[in-house]
């Protein structure tokens, strides 16, 4: 019996400690940090003298949020690498983010293999690094060539704001790095009614038609390319392409950009006069008129009204739907305002509001002074002229009393 009393004594004790345990095991947060190539090589070929893009993906894989991420390399002498972006503000469970490490080779590198360590860590938790083997191949140069590259081949932005695109240069000559600087015109092409000019990455004021390079295997200072679409008439959301052509002579080069237009939908509604408020005769038709207005880049369509009013109010909208409303168009609606026949005299506040498939617009706040009808006036002092008779009467009779 005593051993029974002992065992359950035991049991009680495990089924007590045990939840708090696993609620303790649960508060405990665990960070976890990956970092990964995207194509899932870890090796990859540079020309000597150039560059070259390396994708790689950071993911958390813990049950926490990881903040200030940041990249490090370890090269060998003289080599960089650079990332884009530089680092991630926060990293949510199980977010990835696809960071770009462009890892620069010095001219005149011996060809062989040789290796680049990449690094990330946040405020919590470093990743474990990953090495990456990089073979380094020379070419002797026996063709004189031109060639563009762009780290963002496409873009986004609304209609009416700008595109920049960072396009940098590379030319080789026969002769190698030590050949005399070219000039090459510079072109750029686009959809009709665009405004496309080039200018020097830190001179933004410059608009240029020209560029001089140095033969050599690495790039030049990249060049700012400037596209802008139309103001008026808006252009539709969508891919527009771009072209930037180099020349010199029989030698050229062309690259393709891509500017994205993204819809913005902006829905208002405002009063036709610019008055917020307005007389109501209680009882009767009030007619008051205002403007929807689309303040976006594209179309809104199925636009429909309706309102807060007190209790017993009617409000009507004329037309009571716009079936489409084009970007920086606007609609007159009239409102009928209709307050109850029994409507006590003075201020009131009703709110109208328009809303479409894409958007929907702000409350507008509209104050009523609700007039009486003059019949009821008159009808008010007939009750108190026959108040006042009656009270002489009254008088009068208990007087002769």
């Amino acid at each position: 019996m005593k051993i029974v009393r002992i065992f359950c004594l035991l049991l009680v004790s495990l089924m007590a400690v045990s939840p708090v345990g696993a609620v303790l095991a649960q508060e405990e947060p665990q960070y976890a940090l990956a970092l990964t190539p995207s194509n899932g090589r870890y090796d990859t070929i540079i020309v000597s003298g150039s560059d070259k893009a390396f994708r790689v993906e950071i993911e958390n894989q813990g049950d926490e949020a990881i903040h200030k991420v940041t990249f490090a390399a370890d090269t060998p002498e003289n080599w960089t690498v650079e990332f884009d972006p530089v680092g991630v503000a926060t990293l949510d469970v199980f977010e990835s983010e696809s960071i770009n490490a462009k890892i620069k080779v010095p001219a005149r590198t011996v060809a062989g293999d040789y290796m680049v360590t990449l690094k990330a860590s946040g405020t919590e938790v470093s990743a474990k690094d990953i090495d990456i083997r990089v073979t380094v191949k020379f070419i002797s140069t026996t063709v004189e060539a031109i060639a563009m590259s762009v780290a963002h081949p496409t873009l986004e932005a609304i209609a009416g704001g700008e595109f920049e695109f960072a396009v940098e240069f590379r030319y080789t000559a026969v002769s190698g790095v030590t050949g005399e600087s070219r000039s090459f015109d510079l072109r750029a092409k686009g959809p009709a009614g665009w405004d496309i000019y080039i200018t020097p990455r830190y001179e933004k004021e410059k608009r240029i038609s020209a560029i001089s390079l140095k033969p050599g295997f690495a790039y030049g200072e990249p060049q700012r390319v400037v596209a802008t679409p139309p103001f008026w008439p808006l252009p539709e959301p969508g891919e527009y392409k771009l072209t930037l052509e180099a020349v010199s002579g029989e030698m050229s080069d062309s690259i393709e950009l891509t500017a994205v237009i993204t819809a913005r939908y902006n829905l208002i509604v405002v009063p036709s006069a610019e008055r917020y408020d307005t007389k109501a005769a209680a009882g009767k038709d009030n007619y008051f008129s205002i403007e929807v207005g689309n303040l976006g880049t594209a179309p809104i369509e199925n636009i429909k009204f309706s309102s807060d009013k007190p209790t017993g109010w009617s409000i009507e909208f004329v037309p009571d739907k716009v079936d489409l409303l084009e970007a920086l168009n606007t609609k007159t609606v009239d409102v009928n305002i209709k307050p109850p026949p029994e409507t006590i005299a003075g201020d009131y506040v009703i709110k109208l509001r328009a809303s479409g498939t894409q958007a929907t617009s702000i409350e507008l706040p509209l104050r009523i002074t609700v007039e009486t009808p003059t019949i009821w006036g008159w009808v008010g002092v007939a009750i108190i002229v026959l108040v006042i008779v009656g009270l002489v009467v009254i008088f009068m009779r208990f007087s002769r009393r």
